[in-house]
């Protein structure tokens, strides 16, 4: 399991923290920015846990930001490592470009943890579920061979014919400013917990800012136009897993 640094939540979570090698679904209810701060935080706890087995840098996450608007400032005051997190920007392109944005990360193998935020892409609102059964089966697949964790933000409210096959469905709900209502609606048992209150202290985690087009010089990022993606910068050092299949670099700041 993939602890999240957040001791009530871990508390409420089967083994304490988020399932590696499978797919978990954070849906939020009108609050986007807390499924993203969970996001980040598991990116921080799987860069610490690498540098704690004595790895020489930090392992490598990914993040879908469908809308650019991921500020590096609040993501750095996360307590991720700017310089390990691939950022890919789907262009608005809609539910398929961010699709096959998360499919290509997961079965690059490269990325401990890769987070697809589905809220509120190319300004049309969240992005359509309808199809996403056969995605999320598809990330699975490949997240239980390479134990990657993939996290995907959804809206709660949001409607879709089937449920979402993950392994794991949190539900979460802002109650008071420093109070967060938690339910489990699937476990890998498939079991579904009572709803429960967990402190959520400003200072517990640091909630990424979010701003209108922010400058991500510090953080590596790529562009998803018609299924190929860009690096952020020319000569920037990718994962190996991610230089092939018609990666192309491009200069940009």
């Amino acid at each position: 399991m993939l602890p999240l640094g957040v001791s009530g939540l871990e508390a409420v979570l089967e083994g304490g923290g988020l399932p590696r090698g499978g797919v978990v679904e954070l849906a939020v209810q009108s609050e986007g920015s807390l499924g993203v701060s969970l996001g980040l935080a598991a990116c921080r706890s799987a860069q610490r846990e690498s540098l704690a087995r004595g790895a020489r840098e930090a392992a490598w996450c990914a993040f879908v930001d469908g809308e650019g608007t991921l500020h590096a400032p609040g993501v750095a005051a996360a307590g991720v490592a700017l310089e390990r997190l691939l950022v890919v920007r789907a262009g608005g392109a809609g539910a398929q470009a961010v699709a096959r944005a998360a499919v290509r990360l997961v079965e690059s193998r490269a990325f401990a943890v890769v987070v697809v935020d589905t809220l509120a892409h190319g300004g049309g609102g969240p992005v359509s579920l309808a199809a996403w059964p056969r995605v999320v089966r598809r990330l699975a697949a490949s997240a239980a061979e390479s134990h990657t964790c993939v996290v995907l933000v959804t809206d709660a409210a949001s409607h879709r014919p089937l449920p979402l096959p993950v392994a794991q469905r949190i539900e979460l709900a802002r109650s008071a400013p420093e109070r967060l209502v938690v339910r489990v609606a699937k476990d890998r048992r498939g079991r579904v917990s009572a709803p429960h209150a967990v402190p959520w202290a400003a200072g517990a985690l640091a909630a990424p800012s979010v701003a209108a087009r922010p400058s991500l010089a510090p953080v590596r990022r790529a562009s998803s136009r018609g299924g190929r993606a860009a690096a952020g910068r020319a000569g920037e050092p990718r994962p190996a897993a991610w230089s092939g299949a018609g990666a192309r670099s491009t200069a940009g700041g």
